[in-house]
């Protein structure tokens, strides 16, 4: 499979992953008959360790895509470049989906709809840092003859 075909997947099975597995948690807590009821304990704890799960996401996020995209742009090979940002977007998206999983089942067990809140602002990440073509012209600093042999004409300069 190809590079771009590898980041469009990835990013896309990511997003759509993680706002249909939010929708879902919305569905249940408003319309499901079944509560879950722990003790306070133990939903202070969910309610903590799903916050700590939440900033730990979040600032992991923000801070690989500053640190890796500029090592990606100075990269002299295209196949390289885009080998690299694929690898970088498939574990950006994985393990955000893995981390808003988590982040809806604590809403779920906890009783606590904060951490829903939390949920939805990793889901903004996500759409922040959606890669279209044009995005990743200017994340990897490729010039207009490259876009047009990656893409053909989807891209217009």
């Amino acid at each position: 499979m190809t590079p771009q075909k590898t980041i469009k997947r990835s990013a896309s099975i990511g997003l759509w992953g993680s706002v249909g597995v939010v929708m879902l948690t919305v569905a249940f807590i408003y319309l499901a008959p079944w509560r879950f009821y722990p003790s306070e304990h133990t939903a202070r704890w969910m309610l903590v360790a799903g916050s700590v799960l939440a900033v730990l996401a979040v600032s992991m996020t923000l801070l690989t895509v500053r640190r890796r995209i500029p090592q990606l742009r100075q990269t002299d090979d295209l196949e390289i470049k885009l080998t690299g940002y694929a690898s970088h977007v498939r574990s950006l998206y994985t393990t955000m989906l893995v981390v808003i999983l988590l982040l809806c089942a604590f809403t779920l067990f906890s009783a606590r709809n904060v951490l829903l809140m939390l949920a939805l602002v990793s889901v903004l990440v996500l759409f922040l840092n959606y890669p279209n073509i044009y995005r990743i012209k200017v994340d990897l600093g490729l010039t207009d003859e490259e876009m047009r042999s990656l893409f053909g004409d989807q891209y217009v300069s």
